[in-house]
């Protein structure tokens, strides 16, 4: 075990969080750590990472286990580079790198013996630690993190808030710990970057516990659930399938026996007070010694949480034409973001906008709400319209306000119905009275959707709207825009969201765009097996057409003749490997070393491309046998 959690509790005040919390994780194991906000999840994981001491109950790690964290609230160290961030991730395999370049220009002027054995021990680690990889890994994670070449020396005082939290886990990636905590960690990535995750965490050695609402990452990633319910864990071996299966039976067990516990105490009430004052006494005794043994031990039917109950009314109809692109390039005056767009959103239809970080998204809303002019081209919205817009984690909001003060002061509604209308969206009693800056991400969330519910706009524009919301908060929203008769611009990365609540789909990329009318389905299908191997796309970009059986014949030949050429080079490049790590172990002189280490760096490079390449094709061949077999 990399983690063993045993009876934790912690309370705040007079009010408990966690009680008698026990959990273990394995060396290797993605372990979901699961959970309605409020739980206590952040909780028990400040004290695992020891920034909280529990009132009860013991943290151990395995010996010499080290611990990786991502918060919601990553901070990055201003004063840096994006680069300079990502080395000091590495920081071991930087310094051996840093040191043995200084060794050689030592050896280069003339070495001491002292050099030459420094030299070789620490060649010999850095060639253990994979150190020939350094370069490599710190480029591709930072590529899959969406920062590119020209960003690697950009100042972290001007990250935005995303991606600061992209750059921060690009660091703990390059750290590979014993034991990944990871808090969240699909906000502010976009579809590559969550995917790519994905695959990363299939991959890594490292264990992992993560705490995520994005239920189809968790399909793809969780090994183990870890439900935190009614202040204690319970765990569930297997996939998140698995889990709520298990669940829905352990609740529906947990409920039939509490519903005959509560039948069998009624009977023994009954019993006992019709034959305890009677000839009957003694009988009535010992059924209320047993009755009040089944009270002690009575088991609670599981607790039904409330979730959002709210919809939009009212909503009235605007023009057919509600947004109109024409040869469309906006961005601003130094940075075109979005060229050649030809896009037209008619009444009710519900769009999904998605794309790579810094291809533009947010650009075009701006766009659309007036607050940058487009660059050249026509862009025009319809008549009659009414505009809602939820901004990502809900930035408008004063923090001095509460939700009550919010919603009436951007609604005009009255105190009673401004109460109720937050009471469907969870807040209840004081909470309505509590400064918005003290509320959690999810809750900042809600009292933008409760406001958004009251005005009833009948063009609906939200950008990443589940951000911080809970899994039965996103379940609830997904049922309110089942519902919604208006117009929906959708930004988000939650592939669920975007799968169930969309009709169309617009795809931005840097230089590129492409419109699937058909949809989300539409777009996976055409994207399939796409997610490590991005290409830039274009509006006129023509789909591919279908291959008849012979040319599909023909191109699994040349693909298997592709392998087998690429098997070959990496036997090659293998045996070059070895034969100058055998040159490397015998006695050289220095001036040999030094070039056989640079020879071993550049051969480990070329196999590491080989096998990116066999594993690509492979994954070609096993598509086209996939067609051939269909």
């Amino acid at each position: 075990m990399v983690l063993t959690v045993s009876g934790v509790s912690k309370m705040f005040l007079d009010e408990v969080i966690l009680e008698d919390v026990s959990l273990r994780v394995k060396r290797g194991e993605k372990a979901a750590l699961v959970g309605r906000n409020g739980c206590g999840k952040t909780t028990l994981l400040k004290i695992i990472t020891g920034e909280m001491e529990s009132d009860a109950g013991t943290v151990r790690l395995a010996s010499g286990a080290k611990i990786g964290l991502l918060r919601q609230d990553q901070s990055i160290k201003n004063g840096s580079t994006v680069i300079a961030e990502a080395e000091l991730a590495a920081h071991d395999r930087v310094k051996l790198r840093d040191r043995l370049a200084e060794l050689e220009k030592v050896i280069e002027d003339g070495a001491d013996s002292d050099a030459v054995e420094e030299y070789a021990t620490l060649q010999e680690h850095f060639h253990e630690a994979d150190g020939w990889q350094l370069d490599s890994d710190i480029k591709s994670v930072l590529g899959r993190m969406g920062f590119e070449p020209d960003e690697y020396n950009k100042p972290t005082d001007d990250l935005s808030g995303g991606e600061r939290t992209r750059l921060a886990l690009a660091k703990l990636l390059l750290e590979e710990p014993d034991l990944l905590i990871l808090d969240e960690p699909t906000n502010h990535l976009d579809l590559q970057a969550v995917e790519w995750l994905e695959g990363w965490l299939k991959r890594c050695s490292s264990a992992v516990l993560l705490v995520s609402h994005d239920e189809v990452f968790l399909e793809a990633t969780a090994e183990t659930v870890i439900e935190i319910r009614d202040y204690t864990a319970k765990t569930y071996p297997g996939d998140w399938k698995q889990f709520l299966r298990l669940k829905k039976e352990a609740d529906e067990r947990q409920a039939k026996t509490a519903v005959q516990q509560a039948e069998e105490i009624a009977r023994l009430d009954a019993f006992v007070t019709k034959f305890i004052d009677s000839q009957r006494t003694a009988q009535a005794r010992g059924r209320r010694k047993l009755m009040n043994r089944l009270i002690a031990n009575q088991v609670e039917a599981p607790t039904k949480e409330k979730g959002i109950n709210a919809g939009f009314t009212n909503v009235t109809r605007s023009g057919d034409i509600v947004v109109e692109a024409k040869k469309l390039n906006c961005g601003y005056p130094d940075l075109t973001l979005i060229e050649e767009l030809d896009w037209t959103v008619r009444w009710g239809e519900k769009w999904g906008v998605i794309g790579e970080n810094g291809s533009g998204k947010s650009t075009l809303l701006k766009t659309i709400f007036g607050e940058i002019p487009p660059i050249s081209g026509v862009f025009k919205t319809g008549t009659r319209l009414n505009i809602g817009f939820f901004n990502q984690d809900a930035v408008d909001l004063d923090p001095s306000m509460s939700p009550l003060e919010h919603i009436l002061a951007e609604t005009g509604i009255d105190t009673g119905p401004a109460r109720n209308l937050l009471g469907k969206f969870l807040f209840s009693g004081d909470d309505v009275m509590r400064p918005i800056g003290k509320l959690s991400g999810g809750e900042r969330n809600k009292v933008v959707l409760a406001e958004l519910t009251q005005i009833s706009p009948n063009l609906l524009v939200l950008d990443e709207p589940t951000n911080h919301l809970d899994m039965d908060s996103r379940r609830a929203l997904l049922d309110v825009l089942d519902e919604y008769p208006g117009t929906l611009i959708l930004v988000s990365h939650d592939r669920r969201m975007l799968e169930r609540s969309t009709g169309q789909i617009l795809e931005l990329r840097r230089g590129g765009h492409t419109v699937y009318p058909a949809g989300y389905a539409d777009f996976r299908r055409k994207h399939a097996g796409d997610a490590d191997a991005p290409q830039k796309a274009s509006a006129a970009e023509p789909e591919k057409p279908k291959m008849s059986q012979r040319e599909l014949s023909k191109e699994i030949s040349r693909v298997q003749a592709s392998i087998t050429d690429i098997e070959a080079s990496i036997a090659r490049v293998e045996n070059a490997i070895a034969d100058v790590e055998a040159k490397l172990a015998s006695s050289e002189p220095i001036e040999e070393v030094v070039r056989l280490s640079h020879r071993h760096t550049d051969l480990q490079s070329d196999l590491e491309e080989l096998m990116q390449r066999w594993e690509t094709e492979s994954h070609n061949i096993e598509d086209l046998m996939s067609m051939q077999g269909g």
